[in-house]
């Protein structure tokens, strides 16, 4: 079968690999970077650890910190009116899937008329984008490799997305020694985004040969660390490990897609604020029974990415132990069942709904599902 592969630009890893930061500044011709981050990023000591090899080679930078989680629209405005008035010339994201995200849409609109409402959906911007070096402080979105961004309508409440090859950031720096003052809540959920990720990129439609062994790659990694990892964050090389089966799973599922647990997750993430690798654990399970039968062949190959043997068992087997594995994963990280086990009362709402049809993942999810299998699923979590 046909197909394209689109890979990130440049990728550089290591312990303390946030120290090349001022020469990668410099290759990318830029000489007055701005920093996008969280505050919680700038309260601690991570940020310092990066603006210090700024301040040894004596390069002017700036600082934005107001990124949130599922950062909104007036968020990223307020980036753009920053970088222009400050007149940056380059961008670093440091932080998680929000702080990259929102820089790589400031990087867009910092060069293009109009707002974050010009350019939702797949987009070829008019001008190119500031160069993003992006640097990851949690392993789970990947966003360091993808050339897609997440905004919130927080009034709409709804997720909006921008995918452009344009957006891609120049450099990811996967420093595993930035991982280990994660909370052990903050490794379970992003650690459950990038294990998500990887999953259903793989049984993804639009997969091709060589996404599907980035996804296996990035199981095998994920799978046996991220409990050791949320135990021990402090581990250097479960970190490295954890980073590396992000990013694997981020430049699968950029190119391959994602399925229907993303579908549900978003409209769940968007009203209520829950962590987006909460709300993927919530749907994973029932997701994986409802897709068997359409990819019963391919449960058998992930059952044993997982590193356990298939032998002797037929298809439809080997698709329940995988399921059970996941399943016991997910509990014994921690993951909630349901929402009002973390106590939120939930009502399926016609706008969730209706986000969720509209998903692209509906439509590379290997089973089609209708407007009734869709409710069904959403009353699920309550």
């Amino acid at each position: 079968m046909a197909y394209e592969f689109l890979g990130p630009r440049k990728i550089m890893a290591g312990e303390n690999s946030v120290t090349s930061v001022p020469n990668e500044v410099r290759s990318l011709k830029g000489t007055k970077p701005l920093i996008v981050t969280d505050a919680g990023i700038a309260s601690t000591g991570i940020l310092r650890r990066l603006t210090s090899v700024l301040d040894q080679e004596k390069m002017s930078y700036g600082i934005f910190s107001e990124v949130e989680p599922d950062p909104e629209i007036a968020i990223v405005e307020r980036g753009k009116k920053v970088f222009k008035e400050g007149r940056y010339d380059l961008l670093i994201a440091l932080g998680g899937g929000s702080s990259i995200d929102a820089a790589k849409v400031v990087s867009c609109l910092a060069t293009n008329e109009g707002t974050v409402k010009d350019y939702l959906g797949a987009v070829v911007f008019k001008n190119d984008p500031i160069s993003v070096i992006a640097i990851p402080t949690t392993a789970g979105t990947g966003s360091e490799v993808t050339f897609n961004a997440i905004v919130t309508d927080k009034d709409a409440k709804l997720k909006l997305f921008i995918k452009s090859l344009q957006m891609a950031p120049k450099t990811a720096i996967l420093d595993p020694t930035l991982l280990s003052s994660l909370p052990p809540e903050v490794i379970a959920n992003t650690g459950m985004d990038a294990f998500t990720h990887a999953v259903e990129s793989f049984f993804s439609l639009r997969s091709n040969l060589i996404t599907q062994q980035l996804s296996l790659s990035a199981v095998r990694l994920i799978y046996p660390s991220l409990i050791p990892f949320k135990e021990n964050p402090k581990d250097t090389d479960l970190a490295f490990k954890m980073l590396h089966g992000s990013c694997l799973a981020g430049i699968a599922f950029a190119n391959a897609g994602l399925g229907a647990v993303h579908a549900l997750s978003h409209p769940i993430g968007s009203h209520y604020h829950v962590p987006h690798g909460l709300s993927c654990a919530l749907f994973l399970r029932q997701v994986l029974t409802e897709n068997k039968n359409a990819a019963i062949e391919q449960y058998g190959v992930l059952l044993e990415a997982l590193g356990m043997s298939r032998q002797g068992l037929s298809p439809d087997k080997s698709a329940e132990k995988l399921i059970e594995a996941v399943d016991a994963f997910m509990k014994k990280l921690g993951m909630p069942t349901s929402l009002s086990a973390i106590g939120i009362k939930h009502e399926v709402q016609p706008m969730m709904i209706e986000d969720a049809m509209k998903s692209p993942g509906l439509i590379s999810n290997p089973k089609k599902f209708d407007r009734d299998k869709i409710v069904e699923l959403l009353e699920s979590v309550r």
